[in-house]
């Protein structure tokens, strides 16, 4: 059978929950991920392996080879085959999909957290997805189906205060804005301030501080959208509009 979207979600909905109050990740995050990833329910992994996720490997010893498109700045999309885990129910795909988080050190930020814009930022800044446009489709998710609700039924009336839905405090940049130009090459925090703000812009980058081609090809696409001079380089222009606020 099909899922309709109102199908899925009744039924992801109480394994999300629960796997939030045994995790820590949030429900809305796993639930939007999950409705991405899996076309509702209905992709050819999804009802072949039970695998809402994508997730590449074996799980127990099972798995399935099926196609799937990766996305680079060089290359665009492109499709390979490749060997993705099969469960033998949703809740063991969530279940496995947030004990990744919480047992790889690039996901730590995801841990605990109660802000599901947060949540969507990091997850792509933590290199989850190759996708630019990834955080802000999980945004959109969220909001479009008012996901955030599931986040505080899983906390309790006691987290609603720190959870407030549609009132989410805006993502701050935790690094501090360079005073001087980035570059191809430049290191350091600085270069972290650019790759943290070029990925709240939907442009897929590990946060590394380190300025590689990837980073500079997002820059030059975030100076073509917004009629910049495209050269690669962070000056006084384009870091005054990637601090301006960024519309939701």
């Amino acid at each position: 059978m099909a899922y309709t979207e109102q199908q899925f979600l009744e039924k992801i909905k109480p394994l999300v929950i629960a796997d939030m109050k045994a995790s820590g990740i949030l429900a809305s995050l796993t639930a939007a991920q999950a409705f991405i990833e899996s076309g509702k329910g209905n992709s050819g992994l999804a009802v072949k392996a039970n695998n809402l996720f994508g997730m590449k490997g074996e799980y127990k010893d099972q798995s399935v080879i099926m196609s799937t498109k990766e996305w680079s700045a060089t290359r665009g999309y492109y499709t390979i085959d490749a060997a993705f885990r099969k469960y033998p129910s949703w809740a063991e795909s969530i279940a496995d999909h947030s004990a990744l988080f919480n047992r790889l050190a690039r996901y730590t930020n995801l841990r605990g957290c109660k802000a599901y814009r947060t949540a969507c930022w990091n997850v792509q800044a933590d290199g989850y997805a190759t996708a630019p446009t990834y955080s802000h489709t999980l945004i959109k998710t969220i909001e479009t189906y008012k996901l955030y609700e599931w986040d505080k039924e899983a906390i309790g009336e006691a987290g609603e205060a720190a959870d407030s839905g549609q009132e989410q405090p805006q993502n701050r940049n935790p690094y501090n804005e360079p005073t001087s130009a980035i570059r191809l090459n430049s290191r350091g925090n600085g270069v972290r301030w650019l790759q943290y703000e070029l990925t709240k812009r939907g442009y897929g980058l590990v946060i590394d501080g380190i300025a590689g081609d990837k980073t500079i090809q997002a820059l030059k696409a975030f100076q073509t959208a917004n009629n910049l001079v495209v050269d690669g380089i962070a000056g006084p222009a384009t870091r005054k509009a990637l601090a301006g606020d960024l519309e939701s």
